[in-house]
């Protein structure tokens, strides 16, 4: 692992990023809001059930929020074989590979937005 592992800085992280108080987070998971203070300052550590709860709430894995893991993961519950097909080439089309971002989007982009609309509307 490149850096050191930060709980409270990943659990910040993903709450701002959503635009989710303290308190709207501790409400989420029935605790008292002066706990996720603690848990983002690394003053108490979460319980596996607390964590499991995060996992959910912010759609990524347990192993991202333990810094085992880089990337954030997208739920595929509930969809289709179709549907997650699309999923993994929509990521594969819209990957960074080490050049910047394009302006205008790829033929193969465009169908893949199609094929959603598509899919996700049966």
């Amino acid at each position: 692992m490149d850096t050191a592992y930060d709980f409270g800085m990943i659990l910040q992280k993903l709450r701002t990023e959503r635009g989710i108080t303290q308190k709207q987070l501790a409400d989420m998971i029935n605790k008292e809001s002066s706990i996720i203070s603690k848990y983002e300052k690394n003053l108490q550590s979460p319980t596996f059930d607390t964590v499991r709860s995060f996992a959910a709430i912010f759609n990524v894995s347990m192993d991202y929020l333990s810094g085992m893991e880089k990337s954030i993961n997208i739920s595929t519950v509930k969809l289709s074989e179709e549907q997650i097909q699309i999923m993994r080439e929509l990521a594969e089309a819209f990957r960074d590979k080490q050049t910047a971002y394009p302006k205008k989007l790829s033929s193969e982009q465009y169908q893949l937005i199609g094929r959603i609309a598509v899919e996700f509307s049966k």
